[in-house]
């Protein structure tokens, strides 16, 4: 990917690169990769895409007068943007971000507690076997205690294991900048090595900063 008409982004963090250009989401759309399953029923309109920006982590390969990124785009923030201007064929040009993905920070969406502690402690525990550090990399932190899951073997797994959660009401998401009183639930965090093309994460998965939008 060449990229010509760009700006050069200064962000607090003087380590990562950023670029905000224009780009054909829909001529691009074999190499623009979402990393997470999308909402149904959302409420976006074009209006809302021409307003905002589509971040993506990109890997740059050289940097001067044009841009030469890898031919691999990770949406970062835009899911639902990218799926209206497919399911619309918008076959125009929308503002977005391109990040290093190497240096972006990723971490886990919170989820606050929809049960009592103790009561979602004990299902954990039947379902899981309950370890340290030693044995797992996979963990569920509750109010920053880990509690490491020896039967995870996979970050994949370990978020399929999260949606359930979800689905069945013992935890719902909750946005990283936003307080809450209710117990904070927390999951191993996904890298950027975890993307590719061949596999999604479930919704509201990570919590990805720079954030651009509101």
């Amino acid at each position: 990917m060449i990229i010509n008409n760009f700006v050069q982004l200064q962000l607090p963090n003087k380590e990562l690169l950023a670029y905000k250009t224009q780009l054909n989401i829909l001529e691009n759309k074999n190499i623009i990769i979402p990393h997470e399953e999308i909402k149904k029923n959302n409420y976006i309109t074009k209006d809302i895409i021409s307003d905002s920006l589509i971040v993506l982590g990109v890997i740059f390969e050289s940097i001067g007068k044009e841009i030469i990124c890898k031919d691999e785009m990770f949406i970062l923030d835009g899911h639902h943007r990218f799926q209206f201007i497919m399911e619309n064929s918008l076959n125009e040009y929308f503002n977005v971000v391109l990040l290093d993905l190497n240096n972006i920070k990723i971490e886990s969406y919170n989820s606050e507690l929809l049960i009592d502690k103790d009561t979602f402690l004990k299902k954990i525990n039947s379902e899981n076997i309950l370890t340290n550090s030693l044995e797992s990399n996979f963990f569920i932190e509750i109010e920053e205690e880990k509690y490491f899951l020896k039967n995870i073997t996979s970050i994949s797994e370990l978020y399929s294991y999260k949606k359930m959660l979800m689905a069945n009401n013992f935890i719902s998401p909750i946005a990283n900048d936003k307080k809450t009183k209710k117990v904070k639930v927390n999951f191993t965090s996904v890298t950027s090595c975890d993307f590719n093309k061949d596999s999604i994460f479930p919704y509201k998965s990570t919590w990805i900063t720079p954030r651009f939008n509101s």
